[in-house]
């Protein structure tokens, strides 16, 4: 019986304990260890290891945490691909990695994996990398230097994976280049079952906004300018803002300053996409920058309308009035441009929702951790 696959996981993400742009390289790591693949996973250490980190363990995956420092020790790395076996702690004691199959590293902007000592390492060592790109803002630029190192490392890159289309082709330009070794994937949704949900019987229309609570990317902040306006205010309707960060208290002074209290509720986080979707009739995504949101794609397929910016990959998802309503960018006008066009139509948003669920669906129906499996081993 010959030696098994290994695929060697490299989390670059620092900002959050866990995060939608975590859930690829996690499904394609659970169907890696489920097809008896050996799998090892590098990531951030936090206070608390997050559920899916535990139960990526209970399969069988080895865990590691990178060290703390921005620059990682020289050897790190080295006693990992070079020697047979290394004693970095205990719990790794004689692990062998020489022979790697495959080096799979998730970072969230596109090009911060080439500024990465951690990935210089990697190729050093010229292992077969796939990387994952989570986010491109539409609005990037990069210098000439990033451009030629970027362009250096993409040609010893087995693959490069883009959650986004737009991403992908932007990419593209800002490298001149022709994407020979670039691949469209699909992020992984947090669903029991793809169906309709019962839509909620409530004659208050209901938005949801769910995203993590942080201006810069996710512009919750714009949404209430917008809901602030006395036309808005004059209306039945109510909003629910789902997730939890760093801007939290900022949203709810905005809440008071907007005197938006009775409409407006912050949720917090809510582990039921379902029950997100059995409570909400709509939902908004006022996003600034994006890749492609999940939580976009899992309302579509609870068979939910959307209004959202045409920022990042949204547009691939969102067909202006068929799946729901697109906002040209996100300014507080084309905002409020596309949720008075909904508005309108608020009372075809079940039907535009049932569009969605099937749409949605003739994309997403294939597992993504088993597609990049089987892109990254197969192809």
């Amino acid at each position: 019986m010959g030696e098994k696959k290994k695929l060697v996981v490299i989390s670059l993400m620092e900002g959050l304990p866990w995060g939608g742009s975590e859930e690829l390289w996690f499904k394609t790591a659970v169907y890696a260890l489920k097809s008896e693949v050996n799998v090892y996973v590098f990531l951030k250490k936090w206070p608390e290891d997050h559920e899916n980190v535990n139960y990526l363990k209970k399969l069988g995956a080895r865990i590691f945490f990178l060290p703390n420092s921005s620059l990682p020790k020289l050897n790190f790395f080295q006693k990992i691909f070079q020697k047979k076996s290394f004693s970095f702690d205990q719990k790794i004691k004689n692990l062998k990695l020489s022979y790697s199959d495959m080096v799979l590293i998730n970072q969230g902007d596109t090009f911060s994996a080439f500024n990465s000592p951690i990935f210089r390492q990697i190729m050093h060592f010229n292992k077969s990398v796939c990387l994952i790109s989570q986010h491109l803002s539409d609005n990037e630029t990069i210098n000439e230097n990033l451009k030629n190192q970027a362009n250096e490392y993409l040609c010893r890159i087995n693959k490069f994976c883009f959650v986004s289309k737009r991403s992908l082709e932007l990419t593209k330009k800002l490298l001149s280049s022709n994407g020979a070794n670039f691949h469209l994937v699909n992020n992984p949704v947090k669903l029991k079952e793809k169906k309709v949900i019962k839509y909620p019987v409530s004659e208050t229309p209901s938005f949801a906004v769910v995203a993590r609570l942080d201006c810069k990317y996710k512009g919750q902040d714009l949404l209430l300018q917008v809901l602030s306006q006395d036309k808005w205010k004059l209306r039945d309707w109510e909003c629910k803002l789902y997730g939890t960060g760093k801007d939290r208290n900022y949203l709810n002074n905005l809440i008071i300053k907007y005197d938006l209290i009775k409409k407006v509720k912050l949720k917090g986080y809510c582990d039921s996409v379902e029950k997100i979707w059995s409570e909400n009739h709509i939902m908004i995504s006022p996003s600034i920058s994006e890749g492609t949101p999940l939580s976009l794609v899992e309302a579509h397929l609870c068979g939910r309308a959307a209004i959202a910016n045409d920022v990042g990959g949204i547009s691939e998802v969102l067909i202006d009035g068929v799946t729901g309503w697109l906002a040209a960018s996100p300014s507080i006008k084309n905002i409020d441009i596309a949720m008075e066009r909904a508005w309108k139509n608020k009372d075809n948003w079940k039907k535009v929702g049932e569009e969605a669920f099937e749409y949605t669906l003739k994309r997403y129906s294939v597992d993504a951790g088993e597609e990049l499996y089987d892109l990254i081993f197969n192809e």
